[in-house]
């Protein structure tokens, strides 16, 4: 009898111990899941500030220009951008007798090719280059927008006259005649003005900013074909710099030289010398006229634009090589996002180059600014 008592007891006491075990093991859950939910906590507020530190934001602003009405708008962004793997220098000073924007060279032989506009000039991308009426040149960059020179459209001091009331670009029909079309604004970098506001030595850095979007009354490239803007640039990649589309790489640009029949377009192939974060400096031949003419590449199989023709100027002393070559502004990170913000396609534009301007694609690399010798 006594036995049996105990085993009745043991039962009686049974659930009360199974209870206090669930309690126990859900207790125990409970901790477990405040934990991991506090620590998620913690590891998202931890990527969220490394990510912060490794993006830097740039403030960049540009100028409007509503042709006819001669409106001006002034305008301001910021942009963020990989702040470990963008190398972003500003070009170093030069003498006003070196930095002045001088007249484009011929070197050596002149090797200009015709583009015979009844053969040639419906191909591509010799149907995206058009004559700028100041006097330059440019290339159909989207439907309805011209990258040029800001020098074609602003003098240093003043906005020309003819570009704020009358600007047009001109392309060549298979006759050889110019048909014209309006351009309605135009876009020119606010660095670019400060550059030359600068004071006596103001073309200085005359090159780095000499770059323009014009936009037009029609959507003109939908049946004449346009090159899209490409990145070009010097970067850091696994703790070593590395250039895009720089030192050694082959370009190509056509152009309306004043020394040339305006009847016919003329090509240049040669291949960029030297290069600074900003500029890029060859010695392909241009002549007065060929202001604006883009630098195009290959990138795969689709062609790009990576840079405006300038003019002539010596190198930086930064630069691997030294000596006097026609140079170019090159569309660096923040020239090309800011370029792609005028024409409409910056998020198309940051998906085309992930690793170098995505936030969501960061590379931990480090590279200091005095190993950047290309």
């Amino acid at each position: 009898m006594h036995n049996s008592g105990g085993v009745a007891e043991a039962r009686r006491r049974a659930p009360a111990d199974a209870t206090s075990t669930r309690r126990g093991a859900m207790k125990g859950e409970s901790s477990l899941l405040l934990f991991l939910f506090f620590s998620s906590i913690y590891v998202l507020q931890v990527v969220a500030d490394s990510e912060k530190k490794a993006t830097k934001i740039h403030l960049i602003s540009w100028e409007r220009v509503h042709v006819g009405t001669g409106r001006i708008d002034h305008e301001l962004m910021s942009i963020d951008l990989p702040s470990h793997n963008l190398v972003y220098t500003q070009s170093s000073p030069l003498p006003m007798k070196q930095g002045a924007r001088r007249k484009r060279v011929i070197y050596g032989t002149d090797d200009r090719v015709r583009i015979d506009p009844a053969t040639q000039g419906s191909t591509s991308p010799y149907n995206a280059v058009v004559r700028v009426s100041t006097g330059c040149s440019g290339i159909l960059i989207s439907p309805k927008h011209v990258l040029a020179a800001s020098h074609c459209v602003h003098n240093g001091n003043n906005y020309l006259l003819s570009a704020r009331l009358f600007l047009r670009v001109g392309y060549l029909e298979s006759d050889g005649r110019t048909k014209w079309s309006f351009v309605s604004k135009f876009y020119v970098p606010g660095q670019w003005r400060n550059h030359t506001r600068a004071g006596r030595h103001k073309y200085q850095n005359w090159a780095d900013f000499d770059f323009s979007v014009l936009e037009l009354s029609e959507e003109l490239g939908h049946t004449r074909g346009y090159v899209k803007p490409g990145l070009s640039g010097l970067f850091c990649n696994k703790r070593h710099p590395t250039s895009l589309h720089g030192t050694g790489s082959e370009i190509k640009f056509v152009s309306f030289p004043d020394d040339k029949p305006k009847t016919a377009m003329w090509l240049v192939t040669t291949k960029i010398e030297t290069e600074t974060s900003h500029l890029l400096y060859f010695k392909g031949d241009a002549w007065h006229g060929s202001s604006g003419a883009a630098l195009y590449t290959w990138e795969g199989s689709e062609r790009i634009v990576i840079g405006a023709l300038s003019g002539n100027r010596q190198t930086e002393p930064e630069a691997r090589i030294q000596g006097t070559f026609n140079v170019a502004a090159r569309l660096d990170a923040l020239d090309f996002l800011m370029i792609c913000k005028w024409i409409g396609t910056e998020r198309e534009c940051r998906e085309r180059y992930p690793n170098y301007l995505r936030k969501d694609r960061l590379e931990s690399v480090l590279c200091h600014q005095r190993n950047l010798q290309m």
